[in-house]
């Protein structure tokens, strides 16, 4: 499966379980669920194998997450798991899972922001540019910072489904880029 494909299905999923939530009006606590097996799948990777395997039948999975979550995940997570599961869609859990947690963000007025950079930020730095982006984007931004030392220098800025790169390597692209083609340099301006 192409990356592009799993994530259009995780999008879907993640739009399909967020739309059930709120009609049974248990967004926060599938929030929850999610961020308890989120952290699960982390920490033990051979569940996530597990769960993404085409070795072991879809029951035999189903019946793994109903035993292990059954009491401690709200009925509506449960189900889900188990569809996904059905149609062997546990290779992407955890984009599903991630796609979830970025709507319920921004359900709440809040987007994720994730800022590539080449040295880890100081946290004046990190409260700055957590604060401009606020401003920026009119509402609440929870920042996640990933280091990158293949980066020369600059900031590379993805929030949604947009990318900011201000990066050297990007800054260096787009001048090769105006010097090598002139006639697209309307583009740039």
């Amino acid at each position: 499966m192409s990356n592009g494909s799993a994530t259009a299905l995780a999008d879907v999923y993640a739009h399909s379980l967020l739309d059930l939530a709120e009609q049974e009006q248990v967004v926060d606590l599938v929030e929850a669920d999610l961020e308890t097996l989120s952290s699960l799948l982390k920490q033990e990777p051979t569940f996530q194998a597990f769960l993404a395997s085409p070795y072991f039948t879809e029951q035999t999975k189903r019946d793994l997450v109903s035993r292990v979550f059954s009491g401690r995940l709200h009925r509506l997570t449960l189900h889900f798991l188990a569809v996904a599961l059905d149609h062997s869609r546990g290779m992407i859990l955890p984009e599903m899972i991630d796609r979830y947690t970025q709507l319920y963000r921004a359900r709440a007025g809040r987007q994720t922001v994730t800022a590539v950079v080449a040295r880890a930020l100081p946290d004046n730095q990190r409260a700055k540019l957590t604060q401009d982006l606020t401003e920026a984007l009119h509402g609440e931004v929870d920042l996640e910072v990933r280091v990158d030392p293949s980066l020369l220098g600059g900031i590379i800025l993805r929030y949604g489904d947009k990318m900011l790169d201000n990066s050297i390597r990007g800054r260096l692209a787009r001048a090769v880029s105006r010097i090598t083609h002139p006639e697209r340099r309307q583009l740039y301006s």
